[in-house]
């Protein structure tokens, strides 16, 4: 027997099957993989958030000053949507703005997900310890309808939302999570 006869391998046509089957099962796992990162990422977003939140609260709890949570844009104002960082400060002019010379607690990244503030009364920000208020934190890929909200109760108390069926509305409050559409 020459030396080619014995050696074993697939054929093209085994190969070209194998590359099929890879494909479809690439073509079918994908999309639930992309969902999963987004609604992760939301939910680690809302984490922080949370802990910015509770943050804010200690601190004006052991400073007995008032600190404001809140999303800014890239001139630095707080507004209810569409902002980049999401920022703790001490507001010494009371202007409701994060202004040269405040003091900074924290500063958080919030690119990749759609923040929503939503305090009382309609104000881009919150202020500890006067009202509640909720922050919702969406996913910004407009495919993926997931969102979580930060819950501040008037006692300063901070609650996350669950939705463990994955219809849309906080189990334990009823209420639904509107994420903005950009």
């Amino acid at each position: 027997m020459s030396r080619f006869t014995l050696s074993r391998g697939f054929t093209i046509v085994e190969l070209m099957i194998t590359l099929a089957i890879a494909a479809i099962l690439l073509a079918v796992a994908v999309p639930s993989f992309t969902d999963f990162v987004q609604k992760r990422a939301v939910s680690q977003k809302t984490l922080q958030v949370r802990n910015a939140l509770e943050l804010a609260r200690g601190l004006a709890l052991s400073q007995r000053q008032v600190w404001t949570v809140c999303t800014v844009d890239a001139s630095n104002s707080c507004v209810s949507s569409a902002g980049v960082r999401l920022v703790v400060f001490r507001d010494d002019n009371d202007n409701n703005d994060f202004n040269a010379g405040e003091m900074l607690q924290q500063d958080i990244d919030i690119n990749s997900t759609a923040v929503q503030m939503s305090a009382s009364f309609g104000r881009p920000y919150m202020r500890f310890a006067r009202n509640g208020g909720n922050i919702e934190v969406c996913s910004a890929s407009q495919t993926v309808a997931y969102g979580r909200r930060a819950i501040v109760f008037r006692s300063g108390r901070i609650r996350l939302s669950s939705d463990s069926d994955g219809d849309g509305f906080d189990d334990t409050g009823g209420t639904k999570i509107e994420c903005p559409s950009s």
